[in-house]
Parts: structure tokens; sequence; C-alpha cells
């Protein structure tokens, strides 16, 4: 630590300060052409809006990286011996950009296998929601009910299942079977065309009965919609049931 000290008192101090200005005018640059970039068409879904973000972030890393190497070979410090991973120095360095290797390594896998684009609908453990950003190093997913967010860092993203641009949503409702089925599958078939007329939703359909339990049926309705909506369609539906039951003077079992 001492020599290395010493070499930074003895180094030209000129062309260190070139070199992290010149990084940051780049950075700075470029994050107003990324601005401009969104500001004119936006990001928030496709392959161009992941790309774009990916470049973006890919393009902060290297300079980053490069300017922080630039400075320490410019003050006598072995570079190459550090990425080799040798003496006290590398290894400091090497634990701390670790992770972000197995992010950058792990991203760019996401980006070439296509695991998703940004505003697709994904599933990520227990946590639904809309890919909202992504880059080299993380993954950001907004939860469609209530709008937090989930910052993923790429290394921890084993398994993730993203949802087609349609997909089906079942609803369904426990009715005593001592109500005859013929009439609840009536009630619920009528309700059908006024289900379409739904923004967002078509191909409603009546399941029939899925469940038996004890003294109680479940009677259930399908309906396609795009992921985004399907959980405020799935509330609709639910309702637009409950009243046609009741209209038909149909009691449900709490």
């Amino acid at each position: 630590m001492t020599a290395i000290w010493e070499q930074l008192n003895k180094s030209n101090l000129l062309a260190s300060v070139l070199v992290f200005v010149t990084a940051c005018f780049l950075l700075n640059a470029f994050s107003r052409l990324y601005r401009r970039y969104t500001q004119t068409f936006g990001i928030n879904r496709g392959e161009r809006s992941t790309a774009v973000q990916v470049v973006y972030g890919l393009f902060r890393v290297l300079v980053i990286c490069g300017s922080l190497f630039g400075i320490l070979q410019i003050n006598g410090i072995d570079v190459s011996s550090m990425l080799a991973g040798v003496g006290l120095i590398s290894a400091f360095i090497g634990l701390a950009v670790q992770d972000l290797l197995k992010d950058i390594v792990m991203g760019t896998r996401m980006l070439t296998d296509r695991f998703f684009d940004v505003g697709d609908v994904v599933q990520y453990g227990s946590f639904e929601g809309q890919v909202e950003s992504f880059d080299i190093r993380s993954t950001k997913i907004r939860n469609l009910n209530d709008g937090r967010v989930l910052t993923v860092c790429n290394r921890n993203i084993s398994e993730i299942t993203a949802y087609p641009a349609q997909m089906k949503t079942t609803v369904s409702l426990m009715l005593p079977l001592t109500h005859d089925p013929a009439a609840i599958g009536a009630a619920l078939r009528n309700l059908l065309p006024s289900l379409e007329k739904m923004e967002g939703l078509s191909g409603a359909e009546y399941v029939g009965l899925t469940e038996v339990t004890g003294g109680n049926g479940r009677y259930a309705v399908s309906f396609i919609s795009a992921p985004q909506e399907k959980e405020v369609l799935r509330i609709r539906v639910l309702n637009a049931m409950v009243d046609a039951l009741r209209a038909d003077a149909l009691s449900f079992t709490r």
C-alpha cells in the first residue's frame, strides 16, 4: 500500500484529471442523448426499448471501468497484474467487481436468449408485474396491482416467466349445491355477451362446474385479455357474475 501511495504522489496529475474529465464528458453526453431519445420515442415497450437500455447501461460500465483502469495505469500501477489477480489490491478489486461481472454475464444471456422485453408482464417468484426497465446489471419490475417496483440484480434471476401478449384468466364463485346447476349455467351464459363489451376483454366463456367441496360447487367463467389488464378485468367480471346470479335469486356461500 505504501508503494502504491508513493506512485500516486509521483503520478502525472494532469493526465489523470484529463482522463477523469473525459469520462465525465462522455457520460454526460451519452446521458443527454439517452434522455433525448426517451423523450422522442419513449422507453416503455418492445425489443428496441430493451436494446437501448442495455446499450446505455453497458456504455456507462465501460466508461467508468476504462477511466478507472486508465488513471491507475497513468499513475504507474500495473493494471494487467491487477486483472490477473496478483496482490492485495487486485484481490480487493476482484471481490468488488465479482458481483458486477455476474450481473453482466447474466444480463447478456437474458438479452441474447430473449427472456423478455421492456413492457412485458412477467412473474418472478411470487412477484407479478411489468418490466419497467432492463440493463446489463439489473431489472426493474412494477407490480400491476399496487405499483411497487422490484429491482432485481441480474445475477439473482435464475427463473422468470414471461406472459404472452394475450392470456386466459378464470374467475370462479362458490355456490351451494342446493341450487340447480342448469340455472346457474344459464345465468352465467346469458352474462357472456355483456362481458364481451368490456374494453380489452374477448373470448368470454362459461367453463362450468369445476370443483365440489362439501355442499358447495365452484362455477367458473374465463376470458382473454392482455396480461396488463387481467387483474382489473377479473374484478369487473367477478362483480358482473355476482350481479347476474343475484338477479336470479341465487345465494352465495361465505
